[in-house]
Formats: C-alpha cells, structure tokens, sequence
C-alpha cells in the first residue's frame, strides 16, 4: 500500500491509540483542506462523521463528536464539548467551557462562556449570558427548552426545562426560570423563581 498506516496492526492499547491519531489527523487535514480553520490540531479532537461549513474556526481543546453539525463561518472553542445531535448554524459561536448537547443553535447567535445548553433549540442573534445552564433533567426525563430570536439570557441563568424564552425576551443575571413559566416576548424577568420586571420598577 501506498500508505502503510491503513495496514496498521492494533493488539495492544498503545497500538489503538496510534491508530486512532493516524485517523484523527486524517479527518483534521480533509476538514481544513475544505476551508475549516483549526488553530491547532494537535489539541483539537474531531470524530468522523461531522460536518462543518467553510469559514469557520475551531480553536484549541475543542472535542466535537460524530453526528454534529456546523455551519459556515462559525466559532467553536476554546475548551468546547459538542455532543451528538448538536446543530450550529451559520454564524454562531461557542467558546470556553461550553458544552452543547442535542441542541440548535441559531444563526448569529453566541454562548460564549461556562455554559451547559442541552435539549434546547435557540433562534438567531441570541446571546447565551456565561455560566447559562439548561436544566434539562428532572431525574426520570429529558425536557426540551425553546429560546426565541434576539433573547438575551443573563449571566448565571438557570432554565429549567421544559420553558420557552420569548422573541427579545431578558433574563436577569442570576434568575431561575422553573419549568412551565414561560417568558413572554419582550418580557424582563429576575429573581429566584424569575418574576416579570414591571414597567417603571427596578431592580435592587
């Protein structure tokens, strides 16, 4: 054979892991010679089966695992986990120590910091506040969460599934917005639980 890593023998550990860089390396080059940006390969895990659009960046110590898909000029990493299932469209963003599971992620939008988004769908030019969690597990099941185009979600929200987050819809920092309370469009809640923040009233 022309290249004699096809014909690897794997019996041990430390053979399986030499076969498995041989086959990383492999994936990391086709996506970069299709106008995928990889800042750095050597810390970068990309698993077969995972499709990314032209333009974008991946930066260092990004895990994407099979069955996720990226669209064109966005950016993932640094210290990103995306799981299977997870859709980014084109434009979005997510950055450092976020981890996306069986998620959409709309056009424009970003989630940038500290965030763990799972079961959730989120419109476009959204922005996801750092240490964001979607609470999508009561115990016994998973529960989806849906957030609206042009929401803004504050700093150190908690969304616990299943909720839907209104069309330009605000969450304080620090709110916890319980299952089943829906925020309507253009709506400002805060607190724990969240309450809506009334016309004219400010926040202590």
């Amino acid at each position: 054979v022309d290249d004699e890593s096809e014909v690897l023998g794997v019996n041990t550990a430390a053979q399986l892991c030499e076969a498995a860089v041989y086959l990383r390396w492999r994936i990391l080059g086709r996506l970069m010679l299709s106008g995928v940006t990889i800042a750095d390969p050597e810390n970068t895990y990309i698993d077969e089966g995972v499709s990314i659009g032209p333009g974008t960046r991946i930066l260092p110590f990004t895990v994407i695992r099979s069955g996720v898909r990226i669209g064109s000029n966005c950016e993932v990493g640094p210290f990103t986990h995306l799981r299977p299932g997870t859709v980014l469209e084109d434009g979005a963003e997510v950055g450092n120590f976020t981890e996306v599971k069986a998620s959409v992620i709309g056009p424009g939008t970003k989630a940038k910091h500290l965030s763990y988004l799972g079961d959730v769908t989120i419109g476009a030019g959204a922005n996801i506040g750092a240490g964001t969690i979607v609470a999508n597990y009561d115990g016994k099941s998973k529960h989806k969460t849906e957030i609206a185009d042009g929401a803004f979600i504050g700093s150190g929200t908690v969304l616990v599934a299943p909720v839907k987050v209104g069309e330009n819809a605000v969450t304080g920092a620090g709110a916890v917005v319980t299952r089943g309370q829906d925020v309507p469009a253009g709506q400002v809640v805060i607190g724990v639980p969240a309450k809506t923040l009334k016309k004219g009233e400010k926040a202590r």
